[in-house]
């Protein structure tokens, strides 16, 4: 009989497919999460960074090339890339908005008489008392007759 889904692994070279396939699970889980939360943004700031440090510390020195890529008067193309996009993001979530965040507001509501619900009549109820019966069928609290003492040797 043919296993459709078996679950062991098979060494390919030196690398598992099991192996493989949770790494790529993970790593597609991981940017996907970094997705959703505005973090190819954050990724392009990095290497915008990263090359704006290489320029300018091949010109003046680490030092002051660190000082130029972070201190907001020297931006890069890149840098003025990212920037707008990210505007231009921020815009569209703004369209997208719930409906009340584009100032409309509920009116008032008028309630009808409200419903009175009486209570539950009582009834008089017979109450019919059974003996109590084990799993077995037989009564409980019924005992045996005890059996008479056993000599005393």
């Amino acid at each position: 009989m043919p296993r459709f889904f078996e679950l062991t692994l098979r060494p390919r070279g030196k690398i598992h497919t099991g192996v493989l396939n949770r790494f790529v699970r993970i790593a597609v889980a991981v940017l996907g999460c970094l997705h959703l939360c505005g973090g190819q943004w954050g990724a392009l700031q990095v290497v915008a960074w990263t090359k704006m440090i290489v320029d300018y510390s091949a010109q003046d020195g680490l030092a002051e090339g660190a000082a130029k890529t972070f201190d907001g008067a020297h931006p890069c193309c890149m840098c003025k890339a990212i920037a707008e996009g990210k505007k231009q993001e921020s815009k569209e979530q703004n369209s997208k908005a719930p409906l009340a965040a584009q100032n409309l507001a509920l009116k008032e509501c008028v309630l009808g008489k409200p419903i009175v619900v009486p209570p539950p009549v009582t009834c008089e109820a017979t109450v019919v008392v059974l003996p109590d019966f084990a799993s077995n069928g037989a009564w409980v609290g019924y005992r045996p007759p005890v059996p008479p003492p056993r000599l005393a040797a």
